[in-house]
């Protein structure tokens, strides 16, 4: 158990979000399964990240700024120079007239006041407040480059092209929440494009020449063979991004121009989701949850790509995850 985690648990009893007995529920949980404490009192829906969020700013004394809700927008994100906002783990959350809001995961650090006061100056007041190191972490998106500009980069280093471009598609779109990538072969280069929110978007553009190393590379990864150009072929494997894991189901399709590649990505963040976060109702709740409780029948979960499918059945699984029950989950590919 990390630091945090533990400091996380202990303000949550500290100040009555979390009784102990349940606490001492998600620490057993903890010991015999894959999951935290944390996660599972979200599971269980005994909290929610923003409940925590708010429980931490208290014992700190500050307000809590909730990112999920009210997001900085580019503009004022790069109010803040990149090299500070990482440094002090900073982001401008509001601005008025007469006052302005920064959040971060620590108002106590040293120099922070300093350098904010450097960057604005002091016409208006600074206040400071707190957020989630993960929603921090997501809005410094905004200083990212373009992937075209940072493939030119790695291609003018000419060492180690593919797994280098690969690493960069799989953390931008982990970092967007995407739910699919799909590269997409032209007649002189590859179209990169996301799915976010259930819309393909175009995120960059690869010369061609570098195609087949790139291609070939994630066919070995996902255990597909690369002698194989005329036939669809299916794969999986699991990307480590940071302390995130992203599992990833492959698909190759033979196409004119080349062989096409559409990755499904199933990262950590969406095994926290809860029936909740997915905006259902308390009734339609129930009434899933009750049908997932009889001992026979079936469960149909039907959609387009990207509709969130998977990420539904997982929420459910959720509601039934226990020490004393062993769950087993079919998918092709796994």
């Amino acid at each position: 158990m990390s630091p945090y985690d533990q400091k996380v648990k202990d303000i949550l009893v500290e100040r009555n979000y979390i009784d102990v007995a349940d606490m001492k529920k998600a620490e057993i949980a903890a010991q015999t399964g894959n999951i935290s404490a944390i996660d599972y009192l979200i599971s269980k829906e005994l909290i929610t990240r923003d409940l925590i969020g708010q429980a931490i700013a208290e014992s700190l004394f500050v307000q809590y700024a909730d990112l999920n809700s009210h997001q900085p927008s580019r503009e004022q994100t790069l109010r803040i120079p990149e090299d500070s906002a990482r440094k002090f783990k900073i982001v401008l959350f509001k601005e008025t007239k007469d006052e302005l809001v920064v959040t971060t995961d620590d108002p106590s650090q040293l120099g922070l006041g300093e350098n904010l006061k450097m960057i604005f100056g002091v016409e208006k007041k600074i206040t400071i407040s707190y957020s989630l190191p993960d929603d921090i972490n997501a809005c410094f998106v905004h200083y990212k480059k373009a992937l075209e500009t940072r493939f030119a980069s790695i291609i003018k280093q000419n060492e180690k092209v593919a797994p280098e471009i690969i690493g960069e598609i799989i953390e931008d779109a982990a970092t967007y929440r995407a739910s699919d990538i799909h590269f997409e072969p032209q007649e002189q280069e590859i179209i990169i494009r996301f799915r976010i929110d259930g819309v393909l978007q175009e995120a960059g553009r690869i010369p061609k020449e570098y195609y087949e190393n790139i291609l070939n590379r994630i066919k070995i990864q996902g255990h597909m063979r690369t002698d194989e150009h005329f036939s669809a072929q299916d794969g999986s494997l699991r990307y480590k991004n940071g302390n995130e894991n992203i599992d990833m189901r492959i698909s190759v399709i033979p196409i004119m121009d080349g062989e096409k590649i559409a990755i499904r990505l199933l990262s950590e963040y969406v095994r926290g989701f809860t029936l909740s976060d997915l905006g259902l109702a308390e009734e339609h709740q129930g009434m899933l949850i009750k049908a997932a409780q009889k001992p026979f029948g079936m469960i149909l979960v039907t959609g387009p790509t990207g509709s969130g499918k998977t990420t539904t059945l997982y929420s459910l699984i959720k509601n039934f995850n226990t020490p004393e029950k062993n769950i087993t989950t079919i998918e092709d590919p796994i």
